[in-house]
């Protein structure tokens, strides 16, 4: 069964609320969709669905898709065809796929603000455990 097929059974079955709507990439690079469903009517029954990406879209069965998609598509650096609003979120174009383990993250522009100047000296802390003086 296709994607929007096993989708498709699934709303037939009862399952009318999209949960929510992401992607993992696994260890030997593959993009892999994942999408919750719930029963309204019964909310602690769920199902979950995976396929490899590219998907279609589901967005016309379930309209919560929509930006589920789209932030998806964004972060993962995947398609869904037949999406009815493609734009990006969050991100840049050129940014897309921040989320990938294979995307390269921009160099720093300033220093980290957590970073420890060695030349400071740090506050002496007594151990965990001691008296308060």
């Amino acid at each position: 069964m296709t994607w929007r097929e096993q989708v498709r059974a699934l709303r037939d079955q009862g399952f009318d609320v999209l949960d929510w709507l992401s992607a993992v990439q696994e260890s030997h690079g593959a993009v892999v969709i994942t999408a919750c469903f719930v029963r309204s009517d019964q909310p602690a029954e769920a199902r979950l669905l995976t396929a490899p990406a590219p998907v279609a879209s589901i967005a016309d069965m379930y309209p919560s898709a929509v930006w589920h998609e789209r932030e998806t598509a964004e972060m993962f650096e995947v398609d869904f065809a037949g999406h009815p609003d493609p734009r990006p979120l969050l991100v840049p174009e050129e940014q897309r796929g921040v989320l990938r383990k294979d995307a390269a993250l921009p160099a720093r522009l300033e220093p980290w603000p957590g970073a420890v100047d060695p030349a400071k000296p740090r506050r002496v802390q007594d151990p965990p455990g001691t008296p308060w003086r």
